[in-house]
């Protein structure tokens, strides 16, 4: 009697184990087949949004395309780029987009030209530091993470201070590829990052030229640091409350600010830096699909009235 019921004990026990492992199996099954699911479907949104992010490059080169045709050489914040592109409804998807000007900042590439300090940026960007109360040693620091040799600048950084760090690693040698690459910076902090990035961007170098900055759109700041005599106060007038309108670097050289100060003496050379013409965009394309939501960036160079995409990207160039 005693066996049987033990027997029967065994049996209901093994009955619950098999119920228990089929549960789990069935529960397994189900949740793999729902996360594959969940994937294709991801998959499925992040290839088309990557499609409409493409497509909404047409629009920006149509953009960009009728700017410079109605006013070649001259660009400006009252300008069409500037204008988002907000709420175009697709069948599955919602798009909007907007223009910023990468030549309204300093691009920090232009430290390095050919392996070559570049004297004027370098003073240039050293303003840059001192006007927003930051260290000028870090030019000295960004000069040697740019340049090829390992021979530091007076205030600079080569391999040996990095490769000392947890984790080493090398300076990239090399024209910087991204704005994030400020972060490896020795020096650099989290304050120091979020005050420089406001300013300076990161642009490659063609043809051995440096990028010009577009005094049509650049900040108070950056144009208080086109010389140390410069004023808050001067800056303030020459930015025109943000829609400064010089057709020509003759122009801006006949600002009562830079006769003031005889700078138009210093035309020649300041005009291989400065500009009244854009030509580095960033495009922000988002897409709204259902419950999901995509950002894409893309680095576009105008040349003319022709534009090209240099770079895409997930996250911001400024």
């Amino acid at each position: 009697m005693k066996t049987h019921r033990k027997q029967d004990g065994v049996a209901l026990f093994v009955t619950l184990l098999v119920v228990t492992i089929a549960t789990l199996l069935a529960t397994e099954i189900w949740f793999n087949n729902s996360l594959d699911l969940s994937r294709q479907m991801n998959n499925r949104s992040s290839y088309q949004a990557k499609h409409y992010a493409k497509g909404m490059f047409l629009w920006v080169r149509g953009i960009l395309q009728e700017d410079f045709e109605q006013d070649p050489g001259f660009d400006n914040r009252n300008d069409v780029w500037n204008q988002p592109l907000t709420g175009i409804p697709l069948e599955d998807a919602m798009l909007s987009g907007k223009l910023t000007d990468l030549d309204s900042k300093f691009n920090l590439n232009n430290l390095v030209i050919n392996g070559e300090i570049n004297a004027h940026s370098y003073e240039y960007f050293k303003r840059v530091l001192i006007n927003l109360e930051l260290e000028q040693s870090l030019a000295d620091k960004l000069v040697d993470w740019i340049d090829s040799d390992q021979i530091p600048m007076p205030q600079g950084a080569e391999d040996n201070s990095y490769l000392s760090k947890s984790p080493s690693y090398r300076t990239s040698g090399q024209s910087m590829f991204h704005i994030s690459e400020l972060t490896l910076i020795e020096g650099v902090d989290q304050y120091s990052y979020e005050r420089l990035k406001a300013y300076v961007t990161v642009l490659p170098i063609i043809g051995k030229i440096p990028t010009k900055l577009n005094v049509n759109t650049a900040s108070i700041l950056l144009l208080k640091s086109i010389n140390r005599q410069i004023t808050t106060k001067d800056a303030i007038n020459l930015y025109s409350n943000g829609f400064s309108s010089n057709k020509t670097l003759a122009d801006f050289f006949r600002q009562p600010v830079i006769n003031y100060y005889n700078l138009g003496d210093r035309q020649l050379d300041l005009q291989k830096h400065l500009s009244t013409q854009s030509n580095w965009f960033q495009a922000l394309v988002n897409i709204q699909m259902q419950d999901s939501n995509f950002q894409k960036y893309a680095l576009i160079y105008r040349r003319a009235s022709q534009s090209v995409v240099k770079q895409w990207s997930d996250t911001a160039f400024e």
